[in-house]
């Protein structure tokens, strides 16, 4: 019975051993990472305020380990999706009815349109050092032109006074706004382009393809009017846009990098919340996408038999405007939701800007006009990143449109 006891005795203070050790561990990791975090703080501000302090916390520790953990999250799912569509790939190999058209929607693009495609990434990825000009120029006109202060007599081929500088450096900004205006309406004719043939070229190939089959009660109608547009519109932003917007997002973090490390860190500070987010919506959105086109499809396929044959009750109808009025009031609930959110998101982040800028300007770490300069700049920064969700909502949608073609067609 003492043996009993002794060893009870033991297990109880092994376990209470092994909790004291652990939170023992915790509360010394957790003691570095806090005194790990006010070095941080004594390096970009003379006050440690708790205010600051918590700032700090925010942008240059919990975000960035946020920002780990999604790529690593990211870099699995990439992972897991290459192994099934391998296994899918090897399972089709050798089948005689396999389709003309990919079963992927960026194949579909990339086969008929590589070499515009690269032609669109070539000049998405031109107008990046022209973004970073027309952010650089106002800083120095502001820092350089106007303050009188810090003016000395500027070389440009010939000595400049104050006023000619001013007007040189305006002439240089206007010839960026001209350049950047000039490429992207280019850009933008040629994404129409592209957009134009490859919806032509699946309207045909969809056209063809029902003509051959055997199943001639279906109604195509819908298919090439309604679902074939809205995927090939999406074709020529596939690339570009990424491209593009992504290109000036990380211009613009290089840019406010290049001002100050901690307003840079700033501007992305609750991009990870909005990577959260944005995608749990858009699953609900594809889904209610899914249900309507082939409640579209259905409706169809009972007007036109009600054409021929004037067999369909009124209430199958009815039943079907009904279902569709519900899908749509849905997908505006959950899209509109998001997009209030990711809004109020984006406008929050000027806070960190006013709150850390404003404490630099201050006590003289940052000059006003690169301050000025990062807030003009974030509105292009904002602007990119709603665009990429944007592309992000619209890839999804092209995608379950493309898969529901595929699947019709095949």
């Amino acid at each position: 019975m003492c043996r009993g006891i002794t060893s009870q005795a033991w297990l109880v203070a092994s376990k209470y051993s092994e909790n004291y050790w652990f939170k023992n561990s915790i509360t010394v990791d957790f003691l570095a990472w806090h005194s790990w975090s006010h070095t941080i703080t004594s390096k970009f501000f003379d006050h440690d305020h708790l205010w600051l302090h918590l700032i700090v916390h925010v942008v240059l520790v919990m975000m960035p380990a946020l920002f780990l953990g999604i790529f690593i999250w990211s870099l699995y799912r990439l992972y897991i999706a290459y192994i099934v569509h391998s296994s899918r790939r090897l399972q089709t190999a050798g089948d005689p009815t396999l389709p003309l058209i990919p079963n992927s929607l960026f194949r579909f693009i990339t086969q008929y349109s590589s070499r515009k495609q690269l032609l669109l990434s070539l000049a998405a990825l031109l107008t990046l050092p022209i973004t970073y000009a027309s952010l650089e120029l106002p800083k120095q006109i502001i820092n350089n032109a106007i303050s009188t202060d810090n003016f000395s007599s500027y070389q440009f081929f010939i000595p400049l006074n104050q006023i000619d500088y001013l007007l040189l450096l305006c002439g240089f900004y206007l010839i960026v706004l001209l350049l950047n205006s000039l490429i992207k309406f280019l850009l933008n004719y040629y994404k129409g382009s592209v957009a134009e043939f490859l919806t032509r070229r699946l309207r045909m190939y969809a056209f063809k393809k029902h003509r051959e089959s055997k199943d001639s009660d279906q109604n195509l109608i819908p298919v090439i009017i309604q679902e074939v547009e809205p995927v090939c519109g999406f074709s020529g932003d596939s690339f570009t846009v990424p491209l593009l917007q992504g290109g000036t997002v990380v211009t613009i973090i290089i840019f406010m990098m290049v001002q100050n490390p901690i307003l840079g860190a700033a501007a992305i500070t609750l991009l990870p919340i909005q990577i959260l987010i944005i995608p749990r919506f858009q699953r609900k959105i594809n889904k209610l996408v899914r249900q309507r086109v082939l409640t579209m499809r259905e409706l169809s396929n009972k007007l036109d038999s009600n054409k021929k044959t004037k067999s369909v009750e009124t209430q199958v109808f009815s039943q079907l405007f009904n279902n569709l009025h519900s899908l749509r009031m849905r997908i505006y609930k959950i899209k509109y939701l998001m997009k209030s959110l990711n809004n109020f998101i984006m406008n929050l982040t000027p806070f960190f800007f006013f709150t850390i800028g404003g404490y630099l300007v201050i006590e003289n770490k940052l000059t006003l006009g690169a301050l000025v300069a990062s807030l003009t700049s974030y509105k292009d920064l904002a602007g990119s990143i709603r665009e990429l969700f944007t592309h992000y909502q619209a890839l999804q949608d092209s995608k379950t449109r493309y898969h529901e073609i595929y699947t019709f067609l095949h």
